[in-house]
């Protein structure tokens, strides 16, 4: 799975031996349609959770047969390829790395990040609810 954020509800579908892809995008009127498949809804949010159940899949989504500009062997790379990042010592999957100065870094290292680490690693403990 790839997660790529545009700011918008959809998730591509592909076909990795024949790169055929789809997209399902929720259609625009879902939320106000999912009232009349829930109307023992107490609100909104209800009606949303128990309509979405109900509905036909085609009342929920928009399928569309996309192209891909980015090609699929780029995006899946080959099965088993990792690395070691030089600085983090983290592992890289799917021929991620970046390759500078004859180190091999991972995106975030390199400049690339959504985040910056800000301390030394902590142990937490994950009590489960």
């Amino acid at each position: 799975m790839r997660v790529e954020d545009y700011g918008k509800v959809a998730a591509t579908f592909v076909d990795t031996k024949t790169g055929e892809a789809i997209r399902l995008v929720p259609r625009s009127d879902v939320r106000c349609l999912a009232r009349d498949y829930a109307p023992e809804a107490k609100n909104k949010w209800e009606a949303q959770l128990i309509g979405y159940q109900k509905m036909p899949s085609e009342m929920l989504f928009s399928v569309h047969h996309v192209q891909l500009l980015t090609p699929i062997e780029s995006i899946i790379s080959r099965a088993g390829v990792k690395a070691i990042c030089d600085v983090c010592g983290e592992e890289i999957m799917n021929e991620r790395e970046v390759k500078r100065d004859d180190m091999t870094l991972c995106r975030s290292c390199a400049g690339e990040g959504y985040y910056l680490m800000l301390a030394e690693s902590v142990m937490i403990s994950v009590v489960p609810a």
